[in-house]
């Protein structure tokens, strides 16, 4: 389908989700396994207070990695991001990805305050994060974003106290 069409479709599907609930906010993904937002460029959304998802998956472009992204989405204001598993990678490349995303080296001054997810809970479906269902043993990927989520945990006392 056409970006004209596939924009119509989440225009309507936002006037729905406004006729109920007039606070959430649609999120709205692009092409090419919600990669590709660059036809916002030239045909945005018709919605206000919506956001966009991007999944940087690494065989969407060739390295270096941020440069392309700026061009892809990063001019987007983006809501979400998913940070798949690339079974053909090292763990040291993979780890590189997941960081350039959340550190300076991409410069996209928004990205610390935006959020992500870590995709699948499953040993088969990938991008895998755990090895089976009998043990849980977490993948190399499983492993990066446990480390990720710990280092970021705020306790419960403190998430109330805010």
């Amino acid at each position: 389908m056409s970006w004209e069409e596939w924009r119509q479709i989440n225009e309507d599907m936002i006037s729905i989700i406004r006729a109920y609930d007039k606070e959430t906010i649609p999120l709205v993904a692009g092409f090419d396994w919600a990669y590709d937002l660059t036809p916002l460029r030239i045909s945005p959304v018709r919605a206000e207070h919506i956001g966009y998802v991007t999944h940087p998956y690494p065989n969407k472009r060739p390295q270096p990695w941020p440069p392309k992204w700026e061009e892809d989405f990063g001019f987007a204001p983006i809501a979400t991001r998913s940070l798949p598993r690339d079974r053909f990678r090292l763990r040291q490349r993979r780890q590189r990805r997941g960081n350039r995303l959340r550190q300076p080296d991409y410069k996209l001054p928004r990205i610390e305050s935006i959020s992500w997810i870590a995709w699948c809970f499953d040993p088969e479906w990938g991008p895998t994060m755990i090895t089976s269902w009998d043990t849980f043993q977490p993948t190399d990927e499983g492993k990066f974003f446990s480390d990720v989520m710990h280092a970021n945990a705020v306790s419960p006392s403190s998430a109330t106290s805010k």
